[in-house]
Formats: C-alpha cells, structure tokens, sequence
C-alpha cells in the first residue's frame, strides 16, 4: 500500500513541476513576443517620425499608421494575458503559501510532542530504565531500536521544518516578485492604452486631411502605376534577354559537349516561408496585386511585388544563395538586380547603388545593394519573386508567402 501512495505521490510531483515548467514557458514566450511588438513599434515610430514631415507620403503615412495601431492593439492583447497568468500565478502561490503554513504548522506540533516525550525521559538514568526494565531480551533490543528511531525521527522532524520554514520564505519572495511584476505591466497596459487611442486619432486626421482631393490623388497614382509598369517591364525584357541567351546556348553545344540539366527548384521551393526579408528591418506598406487606397475605395493600384518601408539608405541583401543573372538601370526609379535560383528569379529594385555584377554568385543575406532615399526621408525596398514555367511564361508570385512572418 506504502509503495502505492508512493507511487502516486511521485506523479502527482512530476505533474506539479510539468505544469510550473509549462507555465514559465508562457510566460518566456509572451515576454518575447512583447519585446517584438515593442521592437515593431519603435520602427514604425521612427519611420513615421520622416513621413509626417512630408506632404507627399500621406499614403504611406497612413499605411504606417494603420500597422502601428495593429501592433499596439496586439501588444495590448499580450499585456493581457501576461496580466491574466500574473494573476493566476499569484493565486496559486497563494495557495501554496497557506499549504506550506499548515504544514510547519503540523510539523511544530508534532515535534513539539516529541520534545515534551524526551523532557520525560531528560536523563540518561530514564532510558536505560527503560531498557533494563524488558521482560526480555528481544523486547530489550527493541526498546533501544524505538530510543534511537525517536532521536532520528527528532531530528529529521528539525530539518523538516526548517526545510518547510525556506520554502515559505521562498514563495513568499516569490508572490512578492509577482505582485510586483503585475503593477509593472498594469502600468505599461495603461499607457499603451491612452497610445492606442492616440494612434487612432493620428490616423482620423490623416484620413481627414486626404479627403476631398481624389482627383489630385488618382493623378498621383497613375504616375506611381506607370513607374511601376516600367520596372515591371525592364524586368520582363532582362528575364526573357536571359531565356533567349540560355536557348542559344543551348543549340550551339556540339555533340562532345558533356550533357548539362537545368538546376531542380528542390532548395528555393523548400524553403517557401521561411526566406529571410530582403532588409533587415521594415514594414510592407504596399501588398502585392490590386491594392485599395486607404481612404479612397474607388481607387486602387496594383503592384507586381512588394514594397518594404526601411531605414533611410538602407542596404538590400539576397534572401537565397543563387547567381545574379541582370543588373539593370530603371529610369527614375534607380538600379534593379535580378538573381537566378532554379527556374526562379528574386528581384531587388528601387537601388542607389549596386554591390555585385552580372555572373556573381551570392550567398543568402549577402549585401547587394543599397536604397535610394524617398521624399520622406526613408527608403523603399521593392521586392519580386518571379517564376519561368517550362514553354517561357514568366509568372508573379507574391513574395508575401515566401517570406519569413
């Protein structure tokens, strides 16, 4: 039966500590996504802080506007269930604490009965009266056993209850930290509260300070949509230039040629997801296809790729290891690198200047290039992912998809 309760006893400790762990592990992971959405936050700030110095970025402006409230209404979610666990954990200190009192308790009370048998027998004379006086001599051996179990069991009582006096304190340190820590994030969920709604007025008067102007609005765009057209064919015409090259090359192998297979699209495919952004820090603030104005629903742009608001000049870096195959200047929208990976090709746009050349090899988050500056004082990195179908399509893919969230 002992073994039984025993056995019993050591799972339900190994559940105790299997939950405390998995607790904590919450605990990490809401504190890492905190400091993340923090991180996000900061950087739109700061991007921000260039745009509303600028009349010509009012749709970037709001872009940004809009992601920052979303990362600070999902920061508010996160201090709420860091509230929410503080709580409990709290709770469940609590209620260890009143255990652990009950216990020392227990343990006072049962020592204290050992102490007023041992004040009976103070003298040496009275235990070994006690011995002397068996009937016998088995019964003689025992009653020396049940002397030095006493004494044992004296002691080990001591250690229990100083054991049970250090965990007390501990946890009581503990629900201190705690409570603590709940006041600490309280406070943080409060101010970011009173920023939430201060966002969502930054982003009324925005809204307000754009309407009544679509007709000047729709004259603007249509200047961005036929930039975007340009890019977008200066790099179909460098892909299919690379297509035509490649066929060529292919019908003037001689016959002692040693046969060659196009490179398989194992590596790039499977990494779908999980490529790294082409900056190393930024917001999207154009998606890919048919985009809908922020404020205006009857006008829409459509973007063949992304475009990522950075730091100003920022450097472009490849999100694969491939070959870079075209190195093209766009007029009034800078310099383009397209890079080879399979029948895929990665392209990066909007550039100022141009670290590698045509035929360069590139290894993954190796530096291109770097960004020009926009009117607003940040840089835009504009990003394709472009696929070759076996009979010379070229096809869009969106690169939201691809990339690492």
């Amino acid at each position: 039966m002992k073994a039984v309760v025993s056995f019993i006893g050591f799972f339900t400790l190994l559940f105790f500590f299997a939950t405390v762990y998995g607790q904590e592990k919450e605990s990490d992971r809401l504190k890492k996504q905190q400091k993340q959405l923090e991180q996000k936050i900061d950087l739109t700030k700061n991007l921000l802080e260039n745009t509303i110095k600028s009349k010509e970025s009012v749709n970037e402006k709001i872009t940004l506007i809009e992601r920052k409230i979303e990362y600070r209404r999902a920061l508010l979610d996160n201090l709420g269930l860091q509230l929410s666990k503080l709580e409990k954990d709290i709770e469940n200190i609590s209620l260890s604490i009143n255990e652990l009192e009950l216990e020392l308790t227990k343990h006072k009370e049962q020592y204290k009965q050992m102490v007023i048998q041992a004040y009976k027998m103070r003298n040496s004379n009275a235990s070994l009266v006690f011995v002397l006086s068996s009937e016998s001599f088995n019964q003689a051996n025992k009653r020396m056993e049940y002397l030095d179990q006493l004494a044992k069991y004296r002691a080990d009582q001591i250690r229990k209850i100083q054991r049970t006096m250090a965990e007390l304190n501990a946890e009581k340190a503990n629900l201190l930290s705690k409570r603590t820590e709940k006041d600490q994030v309280a406070k943080l969920k409060a101010t970011e509260q009173n920023n939430y709604v201060r966002d969502r007025e930054k982003q009324k008067e925005s809204i307000i300070d754009i309407q009544g102007k679509e007709a000047e609005l729709k004259k603007e765009l249509a200047a961005q949509q036929k930039q975007s057209d340009d890019i977008r064919n200066a790099i179909n015409a460098a892909i299919n230039k690379e297509i035509l090259e490649a066929r060529k090359k292919e019908k003037e192998k001689t016959p002692t040629e040693t046969k060659e297979i196009a490179l398989n699209n194992q590596g790039f495919e499977a990494n779908k997801g999980r490529l790294p952004w082409p900056v190393k820090s930024g917001e999207v603030t154009k998606g890919f296809g048919k985009q809908p104005h922020p404020v205006h629903s009857n006008v829409f742009t459509y973007n063949s790729g992304i475009d990522i608001t950075t730091v100003r000049g920022a450097t472009v870096r490849a999100v694969y290891s491939g070959e870079v195959t075209s190195v093209i200047v766009i007029p009034g929208a800078g310099k383009a690198i397209i890079i080879a990976h399979g029948d895929y090709r990665t392209i990066y746009s909007n550039l100022q200047e141009t670290y590698v050349q045509t035929g360069d090899k590139v290894d993954v988050k190796a530096e291109i290039g770097a960004l020009l500056i926009n009117g607003s004082g940040n840089s835009d990195a504009h990003f394709e992912i472009r696929q070759i179908t076996p009979d010379g399509k070229i096809n869009n893919i969106n690169p939201t998809f691809w990339l690492y969230q």
